[in-house]
């Protein structure tokens, strides 16, 4: 990406991610967590509290370039709600780099069939998470709000005790990851309302 770009990271937390690039583009952030908001302000980002499910987000539309949303969409209510507020301030043809925590891995899997219990990372109770995500459902997201998919990669595969394994074959394995990342580019303007959200046989 050429220098000079006006990002946003969306769940900034402590700017830690984007903070290494505030030196060459524009790096904006929001966070729930107003402890968070100074350390990220200390890393370069332009960093202010926001709770999403509160209101829309704090920018113009088509003010971004680009948008990081890190390990975040699983912690909305309403999903569509933060696809939308991403869409609506981000540039058409503006790229959104997105990362979820993957449920469809052989861990997960294996704690459903032997032990009845949710995969890891999964909407589970008491979890901080509300929502599951496979590749093919980040992908029906995507759609739905006017991106179109470019390319997704796993970060590794994950085991107790192992950890994080194999992270090149992950690479070429997105779905089966526990992290993955998407890339996606905005194509047109997303729509928020009750007729637009309400189930379809998207699957």
């Amino acid at each position: 990406m050429a220098a000079g770009k006006t990002i946003l990271d969306v769940g900034c937390a402590n700017g830690d991610i984007l903070g290494p690039l505030a030196g060459v583009h524009e790096i904006h952030g929001v966070d729930i967590a107003p402890g968070l908001i100074e350390r990220a302000k200390k890393n370069g980002i332009h960093a202010v509290h926001h709770n999403l499910e509160s209101g829309p987000l704090p920018y113009s539309a088509g003010k971004f370039d680009a948008i990081f949303c890190g390990e975040t969409i699983e912690h909305q209510v309403d999903t569509d709600w933060l696809m939308f507020e991403i869409n609506r301030v981000l540039k058409p043809g503006g790229k959104l780099v997105l990362t979820f925590p993957n449920i469809r891995t052989l861990l997960g899997i294996g704690m459903m069939l032997f032990f009845d219990l949710p995969p890891m990372y999964a909407a589970r109770y008491r979890s901080a998470h509300f929502r599951d995500f496979t590749l093919r459902t980040i992908k029906i997201v995507l759609k739905a709000h006017g991106f179109r998919f470019e390319r997704a990669v796993g970060s590794a595969f994950y085991l107790p005790k192992i950890e994080e394994f194999w992270s090149p074959l992950a690479t070429y394995l997105p779905s089966w990851a526990y992290t993955v990342v998407v890339v996606a580019t905005k194509e047109k303007d997303s729509t928020y309302s009750s007729e637009s959200v309400i189930p379809t046989e998207i699957y």
